[in-house]
């Protein structure tokens, strides 16, 4: 990742208000920019079309599109950005969805202005330590960004399989992570994945020693094939 500041940080938030405030936060605290602001998900894919943001503080339930659709979608491109989400959601499946797809943070409103600030600082902290160690890091470096939850373990070894896809085998792999024991369907479901593609890469990681394999016998039909993180044992 090249480091550059300040941080441009794109606001997409509906609600005329919170997006007021976000903006001042952000102009006010050192090592960041304003990039723009946009109030739902379109409009965020479309700002990207034409400009850059290194961190985008992302409202989750916007209208014509979700913030987490429209990070996907992103992800999909190949895009990069940082994000932080936040939402009046406080469902777990919600905060388990926002890491498989890479999110910084979670904040849950309403959220109190110096929660918002310790999170930008807090990242502004982690984009230095990844300058410090972009090129080669100490394992007391590696350690304290693990620590911080700031790197995902990422399973892949190059050149992939063809048609294989590193950001979609990372957001398997996270799913894998933060799900007890699923199934190619479920996984599919959450990742808007068909069965078959997310089985492929399921498999993959059991061949790389990521995932263990175990059969669910049922009093009838098939057995269903579950996949393990094997690191969680």
């Amino acid at each position: 990742m090249v480091v550059q500041l300040p941080v441009r940080v794109l606001i997409a938030e509906d609600d005329p208000m919170i997006c007021s405030l976000h903006t001042q936060a952000v102009r006010q605290i050192n090592g960041f920019m304003l990039a723009g602001t946009v109030s739902n998900g379109h409009e965020l894919l479309e700002f990207f079309r034409n400009d850059t943001a290194d961190l985008i503080i992302m409202d989750i339930f916007m209208p014509r599109m979700s913030g987490l659709e429209a990070l996907k979608k992103l992800r999909a491109k190949g895009n990069t950005a940082d994000v932080i989400l936040v939402s009046a959601g406080k469902k777990m499946d919600l905060v388990s969805r926002a890491r498989t797809l890479g999110a910084f943070d979670y904040m849950i409103k309403p959220y109190t202005l110096d929660r918002f600030r310790a999170s930008l600082e807090s990242y502004l902290e982690h984009r230095m330590l990844m300058k410090k160690t972009r090129e080669e890091a100490t394992q007391e470096d590696v350690d304290a960004l693990f620590e911080k939850g700031l790197l995902s373990p990422v399973p892949a070894e190059d050149p992939l399989p063809k048609g294989f896809q590193q950001e979609t085998l990372q957001l398997v792999f996270d799913c894998l992570q933060s799900s007890e024991c699923p199934t190619a369907l479920e996984i599919g479901k959450k990742l808007s994945l068909s069965r078959t593609t997310t089985r492929r890469y399921l498999e993959y990681l059991a061949v790389k020693g990521k995932a263990a394999v175990k059969f669910e016998y049922r009093s009838s039909g098939r057995p269903l094939k579950r996949y393990c993180s094997i690191e969680k044992d």
